[in-house]
């Protein structure tokens, strides 16, 4: 195990889902007092008993990013715990077999969704991401620093067809990330978006899925460079950026 993060306080909210699991363990192996946050349930536990059985420093907090009372509740919690955080990641997210259980397969049109399954996704990918954020920003406020990292999707997989339901929402959180990295310049608050550089496979993409339509799916660890770098001093002061994770080296970003 490395020290890079050591004693470093992150939350991961969307922490038991399969890239924010990646993230969760990639940070706590470096040190990172991590909390693994999702709604509850069985995931969540099996998630947080599998990185404690791996000998991660990982405790599992209960958030629906959908209710603002259980958002206000990991604030208070992270608060008595830790005496607040360092890091906020963004990963909470829903997934298209909610909407169309076949949809790696075939595709419905967006004029075929009822509006209340398009806001579904909207609530919890957008408007989610956003509560998470106002909840946090007087916590990074008092500290006079925090780190925000939004993950998201690449721009060019946006208009992808059969996927009206989530990637506007996700869209609208590429959009949120720079106006907030724009409003906080000069702050000692850092806002940056983090995407794979494809399709990661084995959460929302199941692994069968064919290569025509999604290319070749990338393992969720790809994210884990990326997401340390971006938890790290080293990332003090860089705002309003996009990493791709696949692309990322942290030499080269250094060095630019």
């Amino acid at each position: 195990m490395g020290g890079r993060l050591r004693e470093r306080r992150v939350l991961v909210v969307g922490g038991s889902g399969n890239i924010g699991s990646a993230i969760v363990r990639a940070l706590a192996a470096e040190g990172a007092f991590v909390a693994m946050a999702s709604r509850a349930g069985q995931r969540l536990k099996d998630a947080s008993q599998r990185m404690k059985k791996d000998g991660f420093d990982v405790f599992a907090v209960v958030l629906d990013v959908t209710s603002p009372e259980s958002v206000d509740e990991a604030v208070h919690l992270l608060g008595s715990h830790w005496g607040g955080i360092d890091v906020l990641f963004n990963c909470a997210g829903t997934g298209m077999a909610e909407f169309n259980p076949g949809f790696a397969h075939s595709a419905i049109p967006f004029y075929s969704y009822r509006l209340n399954a398009l806001r579904t996704a909207m609530d919890t990918d957008y408007f989610g991401c956003l509560a998470v954020m106002q909840a946090f920003i007087p916590v990074f406020r008092e500290q006079g620093r925090g780190m925000i990292v939004n993950v998201s999707i690449d721009q060019d997989m946006a208009n992808l067809r059969g996927f009206a339901p989530i990637f506007p929402a996700k869209a609208a959180v590429n959009a949120l990330t720079a106006i907030a990295a724009r409003e906080f310049e000069g702050s000692g608050i850092s806002v940056n978006l983090l995407t794979p550089g494809g399709f990661v496979g084995g959460g929302m993409i199941p692994t069968d899925a064919p290569e025509e339509n999604f290319g070749k799916l990338l393992s969720p660890e790809v994210m884990a460079d990326a997401a340390v770098f971006l938890a790290s001093d080293e990332a003090s002061g860089i705002n309003g950026r996009h990493i791709v994770a696949r692309e990322f080296s942290r030499e080269t970003f250094l060095n630019r």
